[in-house]
């Protein structure tokens, strides 16, 4: 590993939260523990970058009672189940929804290509 990799990684990964940077670096161990020589190489850096860069923006996506809800779900809070999250004004236009269907895509092909 290089710095200028790392300069890279840094420099691509801006505006992510701590929680994304978290499960990134978590998905490179993971990554890099179902290759036969378990190393983290750059290109592997760079394509679970990519599928972040897309989850990233999906989350531009949500609207702020999808994002509440995929908080709780996320940790587990004591109101997921209950029915204490109302979903009734979880509105989007056609635009976002294809642009949100669009993303999804690109986030399974890249889960297809980081198993090759």
């Amino acid at each position: 590993m290089t710095k200028e990799i790392i300069d890279e990684v840094a420099v691509a990964s801006e505006g992510f939260s701590g929680r994304e940077m978290t499960k990134m670096v978590i998905a490179w161990h993971d990554a890099a523990f179902t290759l036969p020589d378990a190393c983290l190489t750059p290109d592997l850096m760079k394509k679970v970058l990519a599928k972040f860069h897309l989850q990233h923006k999906l989350k531009d996506t949500w609207t702020i009672d999808e994002a509440k809800i995929m908080e709780k779900l996320m940790f587990l809070d004591e109101d997921v189940g209950t029915g204490s999250v109302d979903t009734s004004s979880l509105k989007k236009d056609e635009d976002m929804l294809k642009r949100q269907e669009s993303l999804m895509g690109e986030i399974n092909q890249e889960r297809m290509d980081l198993k090759d």
